[in-house]
Formats: C-alpha cells, structure tokens, sequence
C-alpha cells in the first residue's frame, strides 16, 4: 500500500488528496500550521507542524512514506519569507532523508519565476534558469537542494495558477489598479496542477525530473486581461498602459513534455469562470 505525505497541505495538495482518494489511495498525511483551519477530511490525516521545524518533518515523513507531494508557499511572517519557506524546508528534508536512508519519491511544486526572460521567447525543459530577483533565485535554490535529495526527484515549475478563490487579477480589474502591458503571460488551472500530481504518482514510469506545467495557449497579457474582464463586465479599455513588463517578464511556457506523458489537460486554454 502507497503512503503519500504532503508537506503543506493547501489547496493544490487537497485537490490532488481528493483525487487520489477517488482512485483508492487510503494512505495519506498531510502538514499544515492550522489543520483546524481544514475540513478535516477523514481520507487523510492532518499533522500541525512548520515546514522549516526538522523535528515536525520527522513526524511527517518516516520510513513508511513512498510519496512526499511539497508545496510550499513563503513565510510571510518570517524576514525573507522566500528563503524560509522555500529553501529552509528542503534542506531540513534533504539532510533528514539523506542521514536516515530514506529514499521517498518526491514531487516538488515550484514556478516558471526561475526564469527571467523578457522578450516573449519560448522556454521548456531545456532553457536554462537564471533568476536576477532575490525570489526566484531562492526559488532556483530549494529546486537544486531537494534534486539532491532522493534520486526519485521530480520538480514540477508551474506557469500562474488560476482557479476558484485565487482572486487577486480579479480583484485588480475591479478595482482599477490593473495595468496593460506587452508582456505574455501563461496560465495552468489548479485543477490540472492536482491532477497532475496525482496522474504521476499513480504512473510512476512517467516521472521525469523536471515539468513545465502550462496550459497549451500562451496569452498576451492583454488578451488574458480581456477574458477575465469580459466575465466580470469590466471595460479594459479604461485601462493605463505601459511598455514596463515588469518583474515576472514576458515569456511562453511550452508543455510539450507535459502533453508526452499522456496526461490530458482538463483546462487546454485559460478559461476563468
């Protein structure tokens, strides 16, 4: 029997928890700062604990566990939110695997914010990542301690993530604040993000080292803009402009390794609802 552990039980990890549940995974633990704060579902167990405490990680991960499924988000309430909350747990885990033998597959959730390019180039496995901010340089930097972890490890770096109750584009084309600029922009659902975590670990002949997870339409900014717009009945040509693409550059997430490995897109184009 698969025993799957989750470190950092948020919304992606309680999709794909609810999908595995669904194809007969029963062995399943999740961390989290306030499982209360949950629904608790009865398919998995939920363990309070802080991603960068090593004595929690032990709790979480021993040597039952086949599947730890990370996705990690900054701690805010720390001085360098992206380094505790990303880079921090993944040495604790790397040092805790490797001085007790385990060896885990892994599945790491991170983002295409490695990479800077500016110019609308097209970008897949290959493309080197060379971050020139402190976020996606600590972003790059948990990615090549949890390589070294096992060597079952499986990065997956995820375009903009979209999806019931992720609000913020939303919200700045209510309010105005929005700015239209060049760049192009990729999306993924979060549904698509959970199914394919949960498609890899049930096809574990699949798992490559390194995902881009994307959907199959590049957008120009504008052109994304203008879909969620047209929902909420916002005129996007009231809009300021500017040729400043700014800090999350402008490039197009090809997923042809993606699409290879036989996984079926539930969301092929960004559709917001």
């Amino acid at each position: 029997m698969t025993t799957i552990a989750f470190l950092g039980y948020g919304d992606i990890a309680e999709r794909t928890s609810s999908l595995l549940q669904f194809a007969g995974f029963t062995q399943m633990r999740g961390m989290c700062r306030h499982p209360d704060n949950k629904n608790n579902p009865a398919h998995i167990e939920l363990l309070a604990g802080d991603a960068s405490n090593a004595a929690d990680l032990e709790r979480l991960v021993d040597a039952d566990v086949d599947v730890v499924v990370i996705t990690l988000t900054p701690n805010r309430k720390s001085e360098d939110p992206y380094f505790n909350g990303y880079v921090l747990p993944c040495r604790l885990l790397q040092h805790q695997l490797q001085s007790q033998g385990l060896r885990p597959r892994i599945i790491y959730i991170s983002s295409t914010g490695v990479y800077d390019q500016r110019d609308g180039e097209w970008i897949d496995e290959r493309t080197p990542a060379e971050p020139s901010d402190h976020h996606g340089q600590m972003l790059l930097q948990a990615e090549q301690t949890i390589a070294t972890a096992t060597d079952q490890v499986s990065i997956l770096r995820c375009s903009g993530i979209y999806g019931p109750n992720r609000t913020r584009l939303a919200e700045m084309l209510i309010s105005g604040e929005a700015v239209i600029t060049p760049a192009w922009t990729n999306r993924i659902h979060a549904d698509d993000v959970a199914g394919f975590i949960a498609f890899l670990i049930q096809h574990p002949d699949k798992q490559q080292p390194m995902f881009l997870v994307s959907d199959d339409e590049p957008l120009p900014q504008e052109a994304a803009y203008g879909r969620l717009a047209e929902r909420l009945g916002v005129d996007l040509s009231t809009f300021p402009r500017s040729d400043d693409i700014g800090r999350r550059g402008s490039k197009r997430i090809s997923n042809r390794l993606l699409r290879a490995s036989g996984y079926q897109l539930q969301h092929p184009t960004y559709t917001p609802r």
